[in-house]
């Protein structure tokens, strides 16, 4: 584990947009899970940028979505497959054959999950995934459980988290009750795992990882303490709990 400590949030979109920037550089058919949600929109806005001083090359990097609503189309204006065209893919030149996200619509759900899976094992496993950490320390939408599922599967979300996420939608009611998420297995294979966090709002939740060395499935984010390549990217404010010991140690 690896933790950076930016000054503020644009400072944290730019240096992880550099991270992306350079994996894709050094690899340009990158495998890249894509992550939707509030915190990694200045990280696109930096890619999109950088794209277009031709910092970087799209073309062969192969993306899939991260998770998405159960029962939104792609054209839905609160689905992350729309959410992901309208702050990156339509910017770029990600080849439409080289975006993948679960379809959600379809009769059977499970056997989407399976074949969605399938597809990132066919292209060898996510080479560079991001994400953000829900206030109930869920990541993708691994939620809090008694247990966690290894691949792609469906999720009933929630409480905290359909609050959470309602600020996307006109009303409450109509953010879904189950989405799609990719598992702990996927991520923690993953080659390059990412968390961004800023906010003084993401302090506890940080602090919390180092309370104690339990991997807790009722906190999923501590389950990458075991994660051979993980990097926190997070702002001072989101790191002013972490003790400055652990701090020490990690950065």
């Amino acid at each position: 584990m690896k933790i950076i400590i930016t000054d503020d949030y644009a400072d944290l979109s730019q240096k992880t947009a550099d991270i992306v920037v350079n994996l894709i550089n050094q690899k340009p058919n990158l495998i890249f899970c894509l992550p939707a949600g509030g915190s990694p929109i200045g990280m696109y806005e930096c890619l999109v940028r950088m794209y277009q001083e031709k910092k970087v090359d799209f073309s062969k990097m192969i993306v899939f979505d991260m998770d998405e609503y159960v029962g939104l189309k792609p054209t839905n204006e609160n689905s992350y497959a729309y959410f992901m065209q309208k702050h990156f893919l339509r910017f770029v030149n990600v080849k439409k054959e080289h975006i993948f996200y679960p379809h959600t619509t379809v009769e059977d759900i499970e056997a989407e999950c399976i074949h969605y899976s399938q597809q990132i094992i066919d292209y060898g496993g996510l080479d560079l995934a991001i994400t953000g950490i829900g206030d109930d320390g869920h990541i993708a939408f691994n939620e809090p459980a008694d247990y966690l599922l290894p691949r792609t599967h469906v999720v009933t979300l929630k409480q905290s988290t359909i609050e959470a996420n309602a600020r996307f939608f006109d009303d409450i009611n109509d953010v879904p009750k189950r989405a799609v998420s990719i598992g702990m297995e996927e991520i923690m294979k993953c080659q390059n795992f990412l968390v961004v966090a800023s906010g003084i709002k993401k302090a506890g939740l940080l602090a919390k990882m180092f309370e104690n060395d339990h991997l807790d499935p009722r906190y999923p984010v501590s389950f990458l303490r075991m994660h051979p390549n993980v990097t926190f990217i997070i702002d001072k404010p989101a790191a002013s709990l972490i003790p400055s010991k652990v701090l020490d140690y990690f950065q």
